[in-house]
């Protein structure tokens, strides 16, 4: 019985949904963050302005809905979105990935949001 060659490592796909994973419960904090300095009238730091831009797009932002997104963030092999555009819109958007080298390691783009992401797993 002849195989085929195994062109794509399961390794490093699973360690890159590891790295995306973990990226969601930073994504809520940015949100509480969001929320409380829009609260406290400070409305020029970058996570406030994530909070309102998202406003802005008719998506209203809360906390428990933060939450629920950011624990219900699962990303699926060769269709990863984008963990903030998930944890404040419920919108998945799909990441564009650069490999990496040894030097710099393999990163991901939101072309909606703009965030990067790199895909180290410690």
């Amino acid at each position: 019985m002849n195989t085929l060659p195994n062109d794509l490592d399961p390794l490093p796909n699973e360690l890159r949904l590891a790295a995306l994973m973990r990226q969601a419960p930073l994504e809520f904090a940015r949100v509480v963050y969001g929320l409380n300095d829009r609260a406290s009238g400070r409305a020029d730091t970058m996570a406030a302005e994530d909070v309102a831009r998202s406003e802005r797009h008719g998506m209203p932002v809360t906390r428990e809905r933060a939450e629920q997104r950011a624990r219900a963030y699962l990303p699926v092999g060769g269709h990863e979105h984008c963990p903030r555009c998930w944890v404040f819109n419920g919108v998945k958007n799909l990441l564009v990935f650069k490999e990496g080298d040894e030097e710099r390691p393999e990163t991901a783009a939101c072309k909606v949001c703009g965030a990067e992401y790199a895909c180290v797993v410690d």
